[in-house]
């Protein structure tokens, strides 16, 4: 394809040292550079290429044609002298990586994961890290190494170097028009309707949600001036108590409403909660399906449909607005963060105290949270309060060690960070048994508000996303939310009230028995809170409070 671009003085490769090794051209060495990587990186592109089409061989052939182009376009890209070479070893790391967590775990590397996972802490890196994934990885990169140590490439002058480079990338970018304009009857409804394919070239499709994610960070750098809501929140008179409501907020981690014993998981995962008087609500949908996207979303008042990462991480959320009408806000820390959400109010991050026995490498099992709200309840209360509990939770994939021992209900447990090595069956008790764990914490926080008469207490509890333990080959959380399964987007929501907060706030547990399997989102929660509070501004909609009708 390159030989237009030569000289008929310059198309043979110039001999060099007496032992007759050749000099490539940089356009040549890209042109099989790029071979190699679309052959070796996109066994899962290709499988499920064959999947949605199947027979359908021009078509599959074509898809992998245009594949091979968008690769060569991007080392064509960047084939400059010193660049081409540390390029090269760079996609192919990048799209070797993305290989292993798709081939393992059946997770798609987009902006979202990207962001998911430059976000969390080292404990949490440290968890997915494995010596498969570093054999497998090593093994793809022997084609680049071998590339870049056997092959040298010519040095052309800066003058042509230009002239070949430019027409290499009109002969790439002709040849992309033409494949998909020849196509298009057929490519445009391939992508129309299996959207997620895309997702799986590699390493075209990480690079790209790479470049969407560092334009993203660089428009944050410029942040506009901060959106202040709810300027007009007041909690009025009228709507104190004689005894200040004490409210907890468990924000949980991958929890999935399935497999909860209250919403009919036919395990016992909830074996005290089902003790308690407690609400679950059963149809419950998180705003996204990992916790970077979530959590900052269910706590703002855009919503799913309309949320935007950089507005709603530069404006008031509901925690702000509770804070300014009066409310005493306090967040405690089990995860790795709160995602921007806790800035303005007080924060405590429990998983850095690492002397505490409850603590490993980074990471604590949930019960500091319980230590932590103990001692939150010793200070005397002269106004409303509510208290954030961001757990660990059921984090993956190393589920085994979310639970003490007095909570492994089910056994034998997945103690392989690679959930595919395990039997499906061990990975689903791994898991479960942290829903005990979690059992376990909330039915503690609920003892613990239950000894205090001096208060008005309750308690609600909501996950931020689900997680997928092996169906149809895919494991974990983060696939764009359009094409996760219900496994990662149906989350539990439980409700605890002590009667005087019921008598106080004219709450029925009929009525909302009576509303525990009605549709409710993430989107519930900023309105919920400020109900739950009599917190009167312009931007709370009693149509969005999961507790106004009742």
């Amino acid at each position: 394809m390159f030989e237009a671009i030569l000289s008929p003085s310059k198309v043979r490769l110039s001999a060099i040292s007496s032992a007759g090794s050749r000099l490539w051209h940089p356009f040549w060495f890209a042109l099989v550079s790029a071979l190699g990587m679309t052959l070796l990186l996109n066994g899962p592109f290709l499988a499920a290429v064959q999947a949605k089409v199947p027979g359908q061989y021009g078509l599959q052939l074509n898809l992998m044609a245009i594949l091979f182009l968008l690769n060569l376009l991007l080392l064509v890209l960047f084939s400059f002298r010193r660049l081409q070479k540390p390029m090269l070893l760079t996609f192919f790391a990048i799209g070797a990586l993305s290989y292993y967590f798709i081939d393992s775990f059946g997770i798609v590397i987009d902006k979202e994961m990207l962001q998911n996972a430059i976000e969390t802490d080292t404990a949490e890196a440290r968890s997915v890290l494995t010596v498969g994934m570093v054999w497998q990885v090593l093994g793809l990169m022997l084609f680049p190494l071998l590339c870049i140590g056997l092959i040298k490439v010519r040095v052309l002058s800066n003058k042509q170097f230009l002239l070949h480079w430019l027409v290499a990338l009109t002969l790439v970018v002709l040849s992309l028009f033409s494949l998909v304009a020849s196509g298009y009857s057929d490519l445009a409804p391939f992508f129309r309707n299996h959207r997620e394919v895309k997702h799986l070239a590699l390493p075209f499709s990480p690079v790209s949600a790479a470049i969407s994610f560092t334009r993203q960070e660089i428009k944050k750098q410029f942040p506009e001036d901060f959106i202040r809501l709810g300027e007009d929140a007041v909690q009025p008179l009228s709507a104190r108590t004689a005894k200040p409501r004490l409210i907890v907020l468990v924000l949980g981690e991958t929890a999935r409403a399935d497999h909860f014993q209250l919403n009919g998981y036919a395990r016992a995962t909830n074996p005290k909660l089902s003790q308690l008087s407690v609400t679950s609500f059963s149809n419950v949908s998180s705003c996204g399906t990992a916790t970077a996207h979530s959590v900052p979303c269910m706590f703002s008042n855009m919503g799913r449909q309309n949320y935007d990462e950089a507005i709603a991480k530069n404006s008031s959320n509901v925690l702000d607005i509770l804070s300014l009408a009066g409310i005493e806000v306090s967040w405690l820390d089990n995860n790795s963060g709160c995602k921007g959400v806790c800035q303005r109010v007080d924060t405590e991050l429990l998983f850095t105290q690492q002397q505490n026995p409850l603590c490993d490498e980074g990471q604590c099992l949930d019960e500091v949270l319980l230590l932590a709200l103990e001692q939150q309840l010793q200070k005397p209360l002269t106004t409303d309060r509510l208290i954030v509990l961001h757990q660990l939770g059921s984090h993956g994939p190393e589920y085994f060690k979310r639970s003490a021992e007095k909570d492994k209900a089910f056994l034998p447990e997945c103690t392989d960070k690679q959930l595919q090595l395990c039997q499906t069956t061990e990975v689903v008790n791994a898991y479960d048994n942290s829903i005990v764990a979690t059992d376990s914490l909330l039915a503690g926080v609920i003892n613990r508000l239950n000894n205090q008469p001096q208060n008005q207490t309750a308690l609600l509890y909501l996950s931020d996303h689900g997680e997928s333990l092996g169906e149809n080959g895919i494991y974990l959380h983060g696939l764009p939310y359009w094409m996760a399964p219900k496994a990662q987007t149906r989350v539990p929501m439980l409700w605890w009230m002590s009667g005087s907060y019921a008598d106080s706030q004219q709450l029925t547990s009929s009525c909302l028995a009576a509303r525990q399997d009605q549709s409710f989102s993430h989107d519930n929660l900023f309105h919920s809170l400020l109900g739950m509070f009599q917190v009167k501004t312009t931007v709370y909609q009693p149509a969005m409070d999961i507790f106004h009708p009742c």
